[in-house]
């Protein structure tokens, strides 16, 4: 296992709700430049969203956790929409528990505080998972994903959000109510 002394001493601290202190682009030019070829690209495949294997099982743990907050966000959104027909949500791997902490965002009245919520949920299993990990692929790893939360969380903009969110209902409502005709 390689050590990234110079890669991670390099690099500022990563705080949620505070301006990243570099780019992503930045942060993977330099990721570049300064690890093994291999391990570059599983910090690449290292993104929130991504299933696909990233050639690191402790990458692949965050992923799997991640897929399983998405799985019973789905899950508790069909519940309470009330679907005749529920759609097929991808089978559940298992290895987390992730219920309450979805029924404490479902409860939350505001989008952005739910977004808030989550990224707070995620930036904690992340802070959890790199506790025993300080200049290796799997700090890298933490640090990379910290910065998308970061970055992430540097978009919301309150009134642009608000402004979306009612575009998107509407259209939502529009669509709905054309099918019950």
């Amino acid at each position: 296992m390689r050590n990234y002394f110079y890669t991670v001493a390099a690099l500022e601290t990563v705080r949620l709700g505070e301006k990243a202190p570099i780019s992503e682009e930045k942060f993977l030019q330099f990721a570049e430049d300064t690890m093994d070829a291999k391990d570059y690209q599983v910090l690449l495949k290292s993104r929130w969203g991504l299933t696909e294997p990233t050639g690191s099982p402790f990458a692949d743990r965050i992923l799997s956790w991640e897929k399983e907050l998405r799985l019973e966000l789905a899950k508790a959104r069909i519940l309470k929409l009330d679907f005749d027909r529920a759609p097929v949500l991808p089978d559940s791997d298992g290895n987390y528990s992730l219920q309450e902490q979805v029924r404490a965002v479902m409860a939350l009245d505001s989008p952005l505080d739910a977004e808030r919520f989550l990224d707070n949920l995620r930036w904690s299993f992340l802070e959890n998972m790199g506790a025993c990990h300080f200049f290796d692929l799997e700090a890298l790893v933490v640090y990379y994903l910290k910065l998308q939360l970061a970055l992430r969380q540097e978009k919301f903009r309150e009134e642009l959000g608000r402004e979306s969110f009612e575009k998107a209902y509407a259209a939502v409502s529009e669509n709905f109510n054309m099918t019950t005709l």
